[in-house]
């Protein structure tokens, strides 16, 4: 449960669920196997895994819900070879060349004949809706993989009002401040990671990593008119992320006094466990998202 990478939302109204309901939704769109022809299936499955008997998880005014995405692998040198001789055998029989529509048919056809025998593979994607404070937090570094999962959501509750979370900030100009005076929000501190780049067309980048910030090397950058795209924060000294001018939230790493809060929970109650973590996680998440915001400003004010 301990999320490694925040895309954010915003709900743009208030929102209440109760399980039973929640729980019904999902049902529309539980996880299943892919069919012989289907490349690949996405669906709800239990939050909590074999550990859980619900497909979403209630706790402290969070949601927890996981989706289950499965395809099917055929890696693209094995059909390109397969077509390679396809064709060959066609050119050398009927003494003529093969034409892209040609070739495209003969793919397909490939694929239609091998998806049925091609090897499955299975990933989780979870995420935490926080009622109290309207977030919708998905663990992704990836905003069409977030997206992909909200398309679910949405399709499931039947609408969801949300909207990035950091959409209206310009970030860039946030990040370049905060190193050039080497000064975050109240609460952050900047640390050993960050990535600059060319204001210009040419896109030139910086990086630097397990690197002093406030050296005059980094100095120089800045004075030149590179802008941050990246930089390293620790908050609280509790979780320390890379925070992009994209608004994702990457690399999140707690802090061992924090992990070890609910270490004395026995392996035996998993799902205690499992929820002791959801709302140790999601606590110092909201938290911290929440001083991040106040650190940023109100966003109707830039």
């Amino acid at each position: 449960m301990w999320f490694s990478n925040l895309i954010c939302y915003r709900f743009k109204q208030d929102v209440s669920y109760n399980q039973e309901d929640f729980d019904k939704a999902l049902e529309q769109d539980l996880f299943r196997s892919c069919g012989g022809q289907e490349l690949s299936t996405f669906g709800w499955t239990k939050a909590f895994g074999k550990h859980g008997q619900t497909l979403s998880h209630f706790s402290q005014d969070s949601i927890l819900v996981c989706a289950k995405r499965e395809e099917k692998v055929l890696p693209a040198a094995v059909i390109n070879e397969l077509v390679a001789e396809k064709v060959e055998q066609i050119e050398a029989e009927e003494n003529r060349p093969v034409k892209k529509k040609e070739k495209d048919e003969l793919k397909e056809n490939i694929l239609h004949t091998l998806l049925p025998q091609a090897f499955k593979k299975s990933s989780l994607q979870f995420a935490f809706i926080d009622q109290k404070n309207g977030w919708v937090v998905v663990n992704s570094g990836s905003f069409n993989k977030a997206e992909e999962l909200l398309a679910l959501l949405r399709k499931s509750l039947g609408s969801l009002p949300v909207v990035p979370a950091f959409a209206n900030y310009d970030l860039d100009v946030f990040l370049t401040d905060w190193l050039t005076q080497f000064n975050a929000p109240e609460g952050f501190a900047i640390g050993n990671d960050a990535e600059l780049e060319e204001a210009d067309d040419s896109g030139a980048q910086v990086k630097l990593k397990g690197h002093d910030l406030s050296c005059d090397e980094v100095k120089s950058h800045l004075e030149n008119g590179k802008r941050v795209t990246k930089l390293a924060l620790d908050w609280q000294e509790r979780v320390k992320f890379m925070l992009q001018n994209d608004g994702s939230i990457k690399r999140l790493s707690y802090s061992e006094t924090l992990k070890e809060e609910n270490a004395d929970i026995p392996k035996e109650d998993m799902a205690v466990k499992l929820d002791a973590d959801f709302i140790l996680a999601s606590e110092e998440i909201k938290q911290l998202l929440e001083e991040l915001t106040q650190g940023l400003g109100d966003a109707s004010d830039l």
